[in-house]
């Protein structure tokens, strides 16, 4: 998806990308029909090409990277750190200054591509070791609970969720979960 406010300059650059054997599911004009546009086309990339993109393609961005995240390519005559900063926290794989150079562009689009799905899998991880730290609290937290509710001692109460777990057919902290509302229900 290409991303461009001037029309002559979006169709040069949808000639440059067909060029070089990318398709282009749409031109975009105004920021704000960005949202729906990708949302509608799905597109692997979105390439934007914008002398200066104000804030609305920026908070359109974050959106998108919330809820679609897709690599984005950003050309740009935009030089301010903070801007460039702003652009990169809201989703922008790769930010260029300056004009689209046809001679560049299939390896800035393969650069943004790898380094958004490396970004992706660091983020996955990261959700992935949250959760994992998640569900480690609320073992302890119900295994205690067992130790003083029931005057057991660590290894027993560990041994009696585990148990639970195992005859339910559910995972450790699902059952921790239980026992932890259980004990709230009865306060």
């Amino acid at each position: 998806m290409l991303v461009d406010d001037d029309p002559q300059r979006a169709e040069w650059v949808k000639q440059c990308l067909a060029d070089l054997g990318f398709e282009t599911c749409g031109i975009l004009s105004e920021p704000m029909r960005v949202l729906k546009a990708i949302s509608d086309a799905e597109p692997d990339v979105i390439v934007i090409d914008m002398e200066s993109p104000g804030r609305d393609i920026l908070e359109s961005l974050s959106v998108v990277a919330r809820h679609q995240p897709t690599p984005v390519v950003m050309f740009s005559e935009e030089q301010d750190p903070d801007y460039i900063k702003r652009a990169v926290d809201a989703g922008v794989s790769t930010y260029l200054v300056g004009s689209i150079d046809p001679a560049k562009v299939r390896p800035i689009i393969q650069v943004a591509i790898a380094q958004f799905q490396s970004f992706q899998g660091l983020k996955n991880k990261l959700d992935e070791t949250r959760s994992q730290l998640d569900d480690r609290q609320i073992i302890d937290k119900a295994k205690h609970y067992l130790m003083d509710a029931l005057d057991l001692s660590e290894d027993d109460a560990y041994s009696q969720l585990r148990h639970q777990a195992m005859n339910c057919g559910v995972r450790l902290a699902d059952i921790a979960r239980q026992v932890l509302a259980s004990e709230r229900r009865k306060a």
